[in-house]
C-alpha cells in the first residue's frame, strides 16, 4: 500500500507542477496580450479564446495534490471534545464525503465533456474544439477521486494525516 501512495503522491505532485507551469505560461502570454494590444495594437486573440480552459485545467491539477495532502479547511473543535475513537469516525466519514463530491464531479464534467462533443461547441475565433479541454479536466478528476481514495483508506487505517502548514479552525 505504502509503494501506490507514493506512485499516487508522485503523479499528484506532476500534475500540480504541470498546472501550475501551464498557468504560468498563460500569465505570459497574457501580459504579451496586454502588450501588444496596448503598443501595436495586435491582439493574441488565442489569450481570451482558451484562457478560460487552460485555467480550468490548471485548477483542477492542482485538486489531487491539495486533496491528497489534506490541505483544506478542518474543523478540529470537535477532536478536542469527542473521544478519540469517535473523532477517527468522524474524519473517515469527511473523508467519504468528500470522496463522494468527487466522484460526482468527475461524473458531472465527463456529462459535460460528452456534451461538448455532440453540440461541436468550438472557441469562438479559432474553432478549437472544447470537448478535449474538458476531457482532460475530467481525467485530472477522475485521478483526484483516486487520490481521494488513498486518504479515505488512510483515514480507514487510522494512519495519521498528511497535511500542509496548519490552517485550522
Amino acid at each position: 500500500m505504502a509503494t501506490f501512495e507514493r506512485v499516487v503522491s508522485a503523479v499528484a505532485n506532476g500534475l500540480a507542477v504541470a498546472g501550475l507551469t501551464l498557468l504560468l505560461i498563460m500569465a505570459t502570454f497574457t501580459m504579451l496580450d496586454g502588450l501588444l494590444r496596448a503598443f501595436a495594437n495586435y491582439p493574441l486573440d488565442f489569450v481570451r479564446e482558451i484562457g478560460d480552459l487552460i485555467a480550468a485545467i490548471s485548477g483542477a491539477a492542482c485538486l489531487p495534490i491539495a486533496l491528497l495532502r489534506e490541505t483544506n479547511i478542518v474543523l478540529k473543535s470537535l477532536g478536542k471534545v469527542l473521544p478519540a475513537l469517535l473523532a477517527r469516525g468522524v474524519d473517515l466519514v469527511a473523508a467519504l464525503v468528500v470522496e463522494v463530491v468527487m466522484i460526482g464531479m468527475a461524473w458531472q464534467f465527463w456529462l459535460y465533456g460528452v456534451k461538448a462533443l455532440r453540440a461541436g461547441e468550438v472557441t469562438w475565433m479559432l474553432n478549437l474544439p472544447r470537448a478535449p479541454f474538458w476531457f482532460v479536466v475530467d481525467g485530472i478528476l477522475c485521478f483526484a477521486v483516486l487520490a481521494q481514495a488513498v486518504v479515505v483508506l488512510r483515514r480507514f487505517r487510522g494512519a495519521p494525516e498528511e497535511t500542509g502548514p496548519e490552517f485550522t479552525a
